[in-house]
């Protein structure tokens, strides 16, 4: 293994610890209004910005340099058939520039066709050719982009090709040499589909679990569809459930290099984003207080019972 693979990259950054998933161009939650009023509630932001980076700087600029961030970009398409247009490479790149966050978040899935954004998330599809894809496109891009790309399992609502989720997730993480980003409620949308609802955490033994360097929760809405349930990410717009705690709190232990859990707070009120992240918090305590005490946010936290 290359000591300059991405995933090399990962497991020399800091520890994170339990910070909040923002769009820079939202009105609510103002990012601006979490640093200045809510700052003790999160150790770091996960700065999203929709794939631009036309409009970014100045919103970027208003982030104080004492706030540790990561970056969720989009547009970059890893598991299409080829390797995206030079704009969204690039663009990510300016804003990576921008920023300077210890790695960058790519959902594994397709948000363009034929140059046009689509408002619905094309995830991979789970056979052997999306894998070499896949793989070819992360390789190509990791020669591109200055900071290590993290991959993230993207919401599935409908379920193609004859691989499991986490073969697929363990060939990409080991073909590319690079980490993950395991997101908790789209994990579950995948056991939804595949008739596993009940059991969020069935199969996880297959799961390279030494590749997980972040965790994402969100709030979701649980939808009936032809005599099943769809997951349908609502972010800060509603509660993270209870399915998405569960695996939490299940695989908390089992992470040995997890640097970051993010809570994804996009429509969320001020205090419903402290709100989630305490919550979130309160779980990490309970289960690994020592993980807490090692987050990079300037000064170290005590880990307390969460109450």
């Amino acid at each position: 293994m290359s000591q300059s693979s991405a995933f090399q990259q990962v497991l020399s950054a800091p520890i994170m610890g339990v910070g909040l998933g923002i769009d820079i161009f939202d009105s609510q939650p103002d990012f601006r209004k979490l640093i200045k009023h809510h700052r003790s509630g999160f150790d770091f932001l996960e700065v999203y910005s929709r794939g631009d980076y036309e409009h970014t700087a100045a919103h970027f600029a208003d982030i104080p340099d004492d706030v540790p961030r990561t970056y969720h970009h989009e547009g970059l398409d890893p598991v299409g058939p080829a390797l995206c247009p030079d704009g969204p490479i690039e663009g990510c790149a300016r804003n990576q520039a921008l920023l300077n966050p210890p790695w960058t978040v790519e959902e594994l899935a397709v948000r363009h066709i034929d140059g046009r954004y689509t408002d619905f998330f094309f995830p991979a599809i789970l056979n052997a050719q999306c894998v070499k894809a896949t793989v070819a496109n992360l390789k190509a891009l990791a020669k591109r982009i200055p900071g290590p790309l993290l991959p993230e399992n993207a919401p599935y609502e409908l379920v193609v090709g004859d691989m499991h989720l986490f073969d697929y997730l363990n060939e990409v993480a080991h073909g590319a040499d690079c980490g993950l980003v395991l997101d908790l409620g789209h994990v579950w949308s995948y056991q939804l589909c595949v008739g596993k609802g009940d059991q969020p955490d069935h199969a996880i033994e297959k799961l390279d679990l030494s590749r997980i360097i972040e965790v994402h929760l969100a709030g979701a809405r649980i939808e009936p569809c032809h005599g099943g349930r769809i997951y349908r990410d609502l972010h800060g717009a509603g509660p993270i459930p209870e399915e998405s705690l569960y695996l939490l709190r299940e695989l908390l232990p089992q992470l040995p290099n997890l640097k970051a859990i993010t809570i994804e707070v996009e429509d969320a009120t001020e205090q419903g984003a402290v709100k989630q992240a305490q919550q979130v918090r309160k779980v990490v305590n309970e289960l690994r207080p020592e993980w807490l005490l090692n987050a990079s946010s300037g000064e170290p936290r005590r880990a307390t019972k969460g109450h």
